[in-house]
């Protein structure tokens, strides 16, 4: 089949795509000659397409069935071949560009998943309101829009079933970080926080913005797994059906206090912030995030699904690394301490991790490396307390 713009072939996890050929400017960023692309593809986001896999594979386990599965921005379709090829579950694609509708349905007959696979050219927040209703809804819907998801929350959870998988991806990490704290305001209902743990935050305001926008329909929801990596948030939410499930889940929000001056810091739960405003350790102006989702960014038990389901196949280097990390820290509370910037302060000489969490494991408190900072340790320690130790 030919087509008005460059292609060429590519290999990704059992698919063999066709993908437009980047013509790029002298100078010009590979991000930026790639969102002016005929279709939008983008390699490096290899990982995220792997996170999904694993995840259908583990919820088709769970269900015993294909699982019933919904891109509504499908681009060239790799996500959605992969999906059918290597989980065998049954999808729906849409975009809005003629290319990529083109470009897909080709992909999906040349991997032999075309029967599986239904394509439609359709606006994205279109195609999941048809189906919002009792009896079309879907197992699991992936919004990964090129910037943020803010504007399909309200169709995703409509058209998603009780029991179902929502994935988000967020790339707008500008305003998610404190670069745009408006835009941020604007877009998920939070105030960024800007720390050697913003993007913890930043996926923490994703949470909390999905959580409050599934409470509207009377769902709660469950972070199953998410993470951030490279210049993205993702997150897996498992979605209950009723007004306690989003009661239950609106009660996980609130706000984090910190304090730059000596990074004391305290997630407070609660629609309200009930919290003084100066530092009670050092009497330095504290500054505050939030409203966000304070409660557990991962489930152990789903992530070890995962991780079990990669110990097979073919998989971007860093992804099991990332499932083990994010693992191990499931269970710890908000924010974590860059150790570099922790022993700047206290006037020590950077130590090696694994000494400090050894250090804090014998002193009785909980702690684990973090997947958001290569220095970074969570821990149940406070800064005072893990001060003490770094300095000793």
């Amino acid at each position: 089949m030919g087509f008005w713009f460059p292609v060429e072939e590519a290999a990704e996890g059992a698919a063999r795509l066709l993908v437009p050929i980047i013509a790029r400017d002298e100078g010009e960023p590979l991000d930026h000659a790639r969102s002016r692309s005929a279709v939008f593809y983008n390699p490096i986001m290899r990982l995220n397409r792997d996170t999904a896999v694993l995840a259908v594979l583990v919820m088709g386990g769970h269900l015993g069935r294909p699982v019933e599965c919904c891109e509504p921005m499908c681009g060239t379709g790799v996500r959605g071949v992969r999906l059918a090829l290597e989980t065998g579950a049954k999808i729906t694609m849409g975009d809005l560009n003629p290319s990529g509708i083109a470009l897909a349905e080709e992909n999906a007959r040349r991997n032999g998943v075309a029967d599986r696979m239904r394509v439609r050219e359709m606006d994205a927040n279109l195609l999941m309101n048809l189906h919002a209703g009792p009896m079309v809804r879907f197992d699991y819907l992936d919004v990964d829009p090129y910037g943020s998801p803010a504007q399909f929350l309200d169709s995703a959870f409509r058209a998603t079933r009780d029991g179902g998988v929502v994935a988000l991806t967020a790339t707008d990490m500008a305003p998610l970080c404190g670069v745009s704290p408006a835009a941020c305001l604007r877009k998920y209902g939070g105030r960024p926080l800007r720390s050697a743990y913003t993007h913890e935050v930043a996926l923490r305001l994703l949470l909390g913005a999905a959580a409050r926008a599934a409470a509207v329909h009377e769902l709660g929801v469950k972070p199953l797994f998410s993470y951030f990596i490279d210049h993205y948030v993702r997150a897996y939410l498992a979605v209950a059906q009723g007004a306690k499930p989003a009661d239950a889940s609106l009660a996980e929000m609130g706000y984090i206090v910190h304090c730059p001056k000596c990074l004391h810091r305290e997630a407070v739960k609660g629609p309200y912030l009930k919290a003084a405003r100066i530092c009670p350790y050092c009497g330095g102006q504290l500054i505050v995030g939030g409203p966000m989702w304070l409660g557990r960014i991962a489930d152990a038990s789903y992530t070890s699904d995962m991780r079990a389901r990669a110990a097979e196949g073919e998989w971007e280097p860093r992804l099991g690394r990332l499932l083990e990390t994010v693992e191990a820290e499931a269970e710890l509370p908000p924010t974590f301490f860059n150790l570099d910037e922790l022993s700047s302060r206290a006037g020590a000489s950077s130590l090696n991790t694994d000494d400090v969490l050894s250090a804090l494991h014998t002193a009785g408190f909980e702690a684990t490396r973090t997947h958001f900072d290569p220095r970074g340790v969570k821990t149940t320690a406070t800064v005072a307390e893990l001060a003490k130790i770094i300095k000793a």
